[in-house]
């Protein structure tokens, strides 16, 4: 009788264990999917602002192309 008690509670606790580590595992990939989302998040953020930054300098470059040929003599033609 002592055997089949103690052998329940080796499976009992195995399952507990095996239970214990999925659950840590599971906990960990939806950590690294919100923290990949971030980044993803932070990466496209970066990549609208340099864009922003980019379309700026064109259009001010613009801008100074037509003042220069409005009027040559400008300082800054």
């Amino acid at each position: 009788m002592r055997d089949i008690s103690l052998s329940q509670c080796h499976r009992t606790t195995t399952r507990l264990l095996v239970v214990a580590a999925v659950t840590v595992l599971v906990a960990g990939c939806m950590q690294d999917d919100s923290s990949s989302s971030e980044r993803l998040k932070r990466a496209h953020l970066q990549n609208l602002t340099s864009e922003t930054a980019l379309n700026a300098q064109i259009m001010s470059d613009r801008a100074r192309e037509q003042r220069c040929d409005r009027d040559p003599t400008r300082s800054e033609c």
